[in-house]
């Protein structure tokens, strides 16, 4: 399912891993600019008129269960339950699909099934999940009645910052990664497979530029148990997603014409600094570690954020002039248009992630300005 902890234009990266990470930006930016307001629609589905908030998880004070430290990732799982990421925490809590606590996984901890900074989770085609824990180099694998299997371990340097599902309970993810040619260093994120080692069982696709330069290519993205790969590049200048059936296996890759375009001011007025989470050791505060941040002009092009029970393909989109997100809908089998959907959400939706599912959707924001919380939101059905 979705992975690429999209999306929004909050960096949210530990200070231990900044200078590894720090090309992953791109990959949690906004959507971009310009937008396919030219392609004919495949008219196979009901248009979508909006996206709409309907309920949301998540207070300020009160019942513990419910008090979000920061929200980095979530998922849907096979059966409906919503899972989120607390990096703060340093755990999992699972919800009903309306919203209910039905119980969380990990703790602070070096020990099986404790987390040092829980960053992604996937899940997994046995209606468990899989968590991706960046600080301690594991993912660790949970059962749909949430009691830990195993781990992998050892993954260097750091585990994957997003992840994916993948065939017979494997995940895919991607990872930044390095490696030495001759004296040359190259530093550089490729998208991989794991099922049982430390080792990917395979390469979908990847990117690497020797250092110091940091210019390679990042992409969102969400895959499907069968293996099923679908990409955004993050750029703020190129709007191209790509569809592998395997390793090195393109089935499809669309390009579209973009220009850059500049952020509304109803986007600056409202655009959060970037959450920085200092690492082990570090005297710093987040506070310190934000300190100069200033807000991007600029849209991304394209990013993932999941397909639905339709087999609709969504594609954060920077297209639209209004500062209300919009999401462009293709076609899974071929990448075929199918339509635009510009939403009337507030502006500041334009930094949340978003995770599209065949169960749902919901978006939220990384670093928000009173308390974390999830929205679960619904499609307005239009007329054709």
């Amino acid at each position: 399912m979705n992975a690429g902890i999209s999306r929004s234009s909050l960096k949210v990266f530990s200070a231990l891993f900044l200078t590894s990470v720090a090309a992953s930006s791109i990959a949690l930016g906004c959507g971009g600019s310009g937008g396919p307001g030219s392609l004919e629609s495949s008219g196979q589905v009901e248009d979508i008129s909006d996206l709409v908030i309907i309920d949301s998880i998540g207070i300020e004070l009160g019942d513990t269960n419910y008090v979000f430290g920061a929200i980095l990732d979530g998922c849907f799982l096979s059966d409906g339950r919503i899972a989120l990421v607390d990096l703060i925490k340093c755990r999992v809590s699972v919800f009903s699909n309306e919203g209910d606590f039905l119980g969380s996984v990990g703790r602070p901890g070096g020990g099986p099934g404790e987390f040092a900074a829980p960053f992604s989770i996937a899940p997994l085609s046995n209606g468990g999940f899989a968590v991706s824990d960046v600080h301690a180099g594991k993912i660790v694998f949970f059962d749909s009645c949430l009691v830990m299997e195993r781990e992998i371990n050892g993954l260097m340097p750091m585990a994957p910052t997003a992840l994916g599902t993948g065939p017979e309970g494997s995940v895919l993810g991607r990872r930044i990664n390095y490696y030495f040619e001759g004296e040359a260093l190259y530093k550089g994120a490729d998208i991989c497979a794991w099922s049982d080692s430390s080792e990917p069982d395979g390469v979908y696709l990847g990117d690497y530029a020797m250092y110091p330069d940091t210019d390679f290519d990042m992409y969102s993205f969400v895959s499907t148990d069968s293996g099923t790969l679908y990409c955004a590049l993050s750029s703020q200048d190129e709007y191209r997603f790509l569809c592998l059936a395997s390793p090195g296996d393109t089935l499809f890759a669309i390009e579209r014409p973009w220009q850059e375009t500049q952020v509304t001011g109803e986007e600056l007025e409202v655009a959060r600094p970037q959450l920085v989470i200092p690492g082990p050791g570090s005297e710093s505060t987040s506070e310190e570690l934000s300190a100069g941040w200033e807000p991007d002009p600029l849209r991304s092009a394209a990013d993932v954020s999941g397909f639905d029970s339709e087999r609709r393909l969504w594609i954060r989109s920077g297209n639209g002039e209004t500062a209300s997100q919009v999401f462009d809908l293709y076609d899974m089998t071929d990448g075929s248009f199918i339509q635009s959907v510009q939403t009337t959400l507030p502006p500041i939706a334009r930094y949340w992630a978003f995770v599209v599912s065949p169960q749902g959707i919901i978006g939220w924001d990384h670093n928000p300005s009173d308390f974390p919380r999830v929205y679960i939101l619904e499609t307005v059905p239009g007329g054709r």
